[in-house]
């Protein structure tokens, strides 16, 4: 044997052709040891708690996690429950006296009975605030419920006249209204806080916001309020429809993904029933072990977990997609079973090896992202890549190896299906008689894909996160249709000084702020302590219209305060410290995409830097911007992720072939996949969000195995013949069946996300399938011309150049 042939992959081959013979000799072991595994990894894996809040997504030591749980802290919890409501044929709309008094009862059925509530208000509750003479009173609105029906219709003419109230609590023609269940707990909190009854523990339906979310259904529900028409929204109800569709998708998408890959792998090439459990068993071991770890180390259950079942699935049958056709090859041939298992892990072992090192590299390459339910996937789906190649060298044995003897000579199944092999000899005719053209082909799909890539943008809107169908996206779309943003973003004003917020002048400026910020698209509405402030100026000067501003003598704004107080009034708290040095504004914008929301908030920064609020400095928070810091964090995963893996796989590549220039021609091909699903991307419109981002470093990973099963069997094969077409032949006749039937298998795998209730994902998975199907057409219609064109092994035999040349005319 030549001695190009002791590099990495070959001194590998030999160390799993070695632990293969162990493994058949001791199945018995592997069994025992493969079911204690399982045991442990089922013990862990019920530690292992559910959450897509924003406590997954940041770390405690991020700067914008600290700045909004201090937010909090001084300002309690800013999540909210928005129920919409509307009183279908009624012609006094929400103002209809049979239904408000449902709704007197439905509020304090709410604040009653939902767990984690801290204020309910409704329009039978809300602090109003009216002129008395010379004096204002304030109370609810409804503290004495009105007679009849035309008391309430007086009463609604007063509450339309007040700006505080109109598309906060209804809109502005009273066909509908609103009911706010402000929250107690926040996103941020941790797992002991949220949970609402100790003795049941941390179960989903216990914790906060489920519990809060199905409680608030349950009163919906009941008979007593039928004739109302609800549209349930809000953050509570947003990270409920989170947690249940990521839960029903997982478990659905898990199920459907291993009965479509049994099915799949059963036409696709022939076996037997042990062999075609002993894949599943491979991945369904894999996943709980990935389970286990998450449950060892304390990591949540998150959005990012849903892909990984199928993605391991898709691996794991993938990689013993080549460890069986090889068997079959080689059972064909010796008429062993056992030897045949050892002959096939000593052949293809070390190109799995290469394989899943690249793929798991590919994940921990995202361990760089300041998203923290990112980097901990990085580290458990890369993890489950490892598994699934130790069972499969390890406990596929068991079930290969097993059974009656077949007798030498016996018709090979290692081309599969008859399409496949057919398929698979017009990719070597085409790369034998018109690699150039290939190459050239290649080179203009290159060119089209930077184009487009040079228009990609990230971007994410997360209500169209959630397909059109689903309840909270409906009920979200038609709240702020008709009342307003549901988005919260927060100004801290700090003046750093006692009774800072007294002063006039600050007050003013406040009150141009939010002018100017209602003034810009999709702010819908501004609150802030200005506008009490303002509310009692109207009050005291005989509810004239005119006086709605703020007053000019600081100390008329101070007995203005006082008199808030002294009155009852309990609003203020919600806008400013008992010091009265620190305020809130309140922003509502609609839920758009990131990008949107970016230039409203520049639009803001730039009106606060030529007009600086007067004695005060602004720090920006609000779980909306909790959002867009995840957009950002996006754009910076992007930049070094995508730098690590490239550059990382490449190096792994050139070690284990012992060759920079094969090393970077086996990525060529490999990059493309990713060139063009990006370049797609560009082209359609379509933005990188939090989870497409993972678009590139998944799909190199995967496309990268098939190359490398198909760059060592080439190399192996012109070592043994000397001539690069040859090579070209009988290494695609090797392995073109496995990689035509792998990508198969991962299109039907990835192909259960459109399954999913979340558009992200199934864009996610539709986009996967593209860059799978352009990695099969790059493995096969342009890595053999690259290689019978760049001659990378270096040159031919003597007398075997001409021996090559007539190899695309040679009986097939």
């Amino acid at each position: 044997m030549p001695t190009e042939q002791n590099k990495f992959v070959d001194i590998i081959d030999r160390v799993f052709y070695r632990f293969a013979g162990w493994a058949v000799a001791h199945r018995a072991v592997v069994v025992v040891l493969s079911l204690a595994l399982l045991a442990g990894g089922l013990y862990f894996a019920g530690k292992v708690q559910s959450d897509n809040s924003l406590d997954a997504y940041f770390d405690k030591s991020d700067p914008a996690y600290i700045a909004y749980s201090e937010y909090l802290s001084a300002y309690h919890s800013d999540e909210v429950s928005y129920i919409l409501y509307r009183i279908p044929d009624s012609e006094h709309g929400v103002f209809d006296y049979q239904a408000m008094q449902k709704i007197a009862r439905l509020t304090e059925a709410l604040e009653n009975e939902v767990p984690f509530v801290r204020e309910v208000t409704s329009l039978t509750n809300v602090e109003f605030i009216r002129a008395d003479g010379d004096d204002i009173t304030i109370d609810e609105l409804m503290l004495d419920f009105p007679r009849d029906q035309q008391s309430l219709l007086t009463l609604r003419e007063a509450v339309l006249d007040k700006p505080l109230y109109v598309d906060y609590l209804v809109n502005s023609d009273a066909s509908y209204a609103a009911i706010i269940i402000e929250m107690e707990r926040s996103s941020v909190d941790t797992l002991e806080e949220i949970i609402h009854d100790p003795e049941l523990g941390p179960a989903m339906d216990n914790l906060y916001p489920q519990v809060s979310d199905l409680a608030i259904r349950d009163i919906l529900n009941r008979p007593e309020f039928a004739g109302i028409e609800f549209y349930l929204t809000g953050d509570v109800a947003m990270n409920a429809a989170y947690n249940n569709v990521f839960m029903n998708d997982t478990a659905i998408g898990t199920l459907l993904t291993l009965g479509l890959l049994a099915l799949m792998s059963f036409l696709l090439f022939r076996v037997s029933l042990l062999g075609l459990l002993g894949p599943l068993a491979v991945v369904i071991l894999s996943t709980v072990l990935v389970l286990g770890v998450m449950g060892i180390f304390g990591w949540v259950l998150g959005l990012f977990f849903g892909i990984v079942p199928t993605l391991l699935c898709a691996v794991g049958v993938a990689q013993s997609v080549h460890i069986i056709l090889e068997y079959q090859r080689a059972n064909s041939e010796t008429g062993d079973r056992r030897q045949a298992v050892q002959m096939a892990i000593g052949k293809v072992g070390g190109a799995c090896l290469m394989a899943a090192v690249t793929t798991a590299f590919g994940f921990l390459v995202m361990t760089v992202s300041h998203l923290k339910v990112l980097s901990e996937m990085a580290m458990y789906a890369a993890a489950g890549v490892m598994f699934t190649l130790v069972f499969s060298v390890s406990l596929l044995v068991v079930f290969l190896a097993g059974g009656k003897q077949t007798s030498p000579g016996a018709k090979s199944a290692a081309t599969g299906n008859r399409y496949v092999g057919a398929g698979v000899q017009w990719c070597i005719n085409a790369n034998l008689q018109y690699p150039r053209v290939l190459l050239g082909a290649g080179a203009g799909v290159f060119v089209a894909s930077v184009i487009g890539l040079s228009m990609l943008k990230t971007d994410f809107n997360f209500l169209t996160e959630f397909k059109p169908h689903v309840e909270w996206r409906e009920h979200t779309e038609k709240a702020e249709s008709v009342m307003g943003g549901m988005l919260n973003f927060a100004y801290l004003i700090d003046t750093q000084r006692v009774d800072g917020l007294k002063e006039p002048e600050l007050l003013n400026a406040i009150d141009a702020l939010q002018q100017y910020a209602e003034s810009l698209p999709h702010v819908k509405k501004t609150y802030s302590v200005v506008d009490i402030q303002k509310d009692l100026n109207r009050s005291f000067h005989g509810d004239d219209k005119a006086r709605h501003t703020v007053p000019d003598d600081r100390n008329l704004v101070a007995q203005y305060f006082l008199l808030y107080e002294m009155s009852g009034g309990e609003e203020l708290e919600d806008f400013i410290t008992r010091d009265y040095s620190q305020a809130v504004l309140e922003l509502r914008i609609e839920i758009i995409e990131s990008s949107k929301v970016r230039r409203v908030m520049d639009a803001i920064d730039s009106y606060l830097e030529a007009n600086p609020l007067p004695g005060a400095e602004v720090r920006k928070t609000g779980i909306g911007l909790m959002w867009v810091k995840i957009a950002d964090y996006i754009a910076d995963t992007q930049l070094y992720g995508y730098s690590l893996v490239f550059v990382g796989i490449a190096v792994i590549l050139c070690i284990a072939f012992g060759s920079i220039k094969v090393g970077l021609l086996t990525m060529i091909p490999n990059v493309m996949p990713v060139l063009v699903v990006m370049g797609l991307m560009g082209w359609l419109d379509m933005h990188l969000d939090y989870m497409k981002l993972l678009l590139a470093t998944i799909a190199i990973g995967i496309a990268v195995d098939d190359s490398i099963h198909l760059v060592t069997r080439f190399r192996r094969r012109f070592y043994e013949t000397g001539n690069y077409a040859s090579a070209l032949e009988l290494s695609m006749r090797d392995v073109g069946p496995a990689l035509v039937i792998t990508t198969l298998i991962l299109l039907g795998a990835f192909s259960c996300y459109q399954i999913s209730n979340m558009a992200v994902i199934a864009d996610f998975g539709m986009l996967l399938s593209v860059s799978i199907a352009a990695a099969l057409v790059a493995d096969m219609l342009f890595m053999p011309a690259l290689l019978m064109t760049v001659k990378p092994f270096g040159p031919e035999r003597e007398g075997m150049a001409d021996a090559g040349k007539g190899a695309e005319n040679r009986p097939r």
